[in-house]
């Protein structure tokens, strides 16, 4: 099971919200910097004269979806530096989307909510949990989905930082988000409806199993 719900994540997350304009514009930027061996030397040497925490950025790969996780978290975190490392070599076109304002929300969005993603897959993948523990962690999420979405319908930016930080987002970008939210609930629900039948049998298996230990 641990092999196959990073594919059910991703999945869900598409069925809720199009992530692909945002994705690919990502791996575009990412792979600028370093399918190109001068690019991505000059890229490191940028970062080490501005004394940056980080070294450079992740390279994105589509047989590990989480990666897409930790690529735009690193890419948000270097955003600034990258504008400036672009505007240097005068080729400023090439980072665009990172200075649009009315791109950044979605990217900030996704950012915070591939972040929560990861950490409840962090938290599936842990040793030594019973099926119990896993349907646990489903559930808490769920509930994670319905508070956020309720957030966001009050302008409450609390559990995504990186889109708080942002000067102002639209309340139309707002409502879309809440939204997917929504959406992502309802495809958490009817992906795993089985273990809602079955929770009283897994409680009761855990319980007994528990006993025998």
């Amino acid at each position: 099971m641990p092999g196959t719900k990073l594919f059910f994540y991703i999945a869900l997350c598409k069925s809720a919200f199009n992530m692909k304009p945002v994705l690919d514009a990502v791996v575009k930027l990412v792979n600028t910097i370093v399918s190109r061996g001068l690019t991505q030397r000059q890229f490191r040497d940028f970062l080490q004269s501005e004394q940056s925490e980080y070294s450079d950025v992740l390279y994105y790969t589509k047989v590990k979806w989480l990666s897409a996780g930790c690529v735009f978290e690193r890419v948000w975190q270097l955003k600034d530096d990258i504008v400036s490392f672009f505007h240097e070599k005068q080729c400023s076109a090439e980072c665009e989307m990172l200075e649009d304002t009315e791109w950044l929300p979605d990217f900030a969005f996704f950012t915070d909510l591939l972040c929560h993603m990861n950490n409840l897959n962090v938290k599936m993948q842990g040793k030594n949990q019973f099926i119990d523990d896993i349907w646990a962690h489903l559930k808490a999420f769920k509930l994670k989905l319905n508070l956020f979405a309720g957030q966001l319908a009050k302008n409450d930016l609390s559990h995504f930082s990186r889109l708080n930080s942002l000067p102002s987002v639209n309340k139309e970008m707002l409502k879309n988000y809440e939204d997917g939210l929504k959406k992502l609930h309802f495809e958490f629900e009817r992906r795993f409806q089985d273990f809602s039948c079955h929770s009283n049998r897994i409680g009761y298996f855990y319980h007994a199993f528990q006993r025998k230990l």
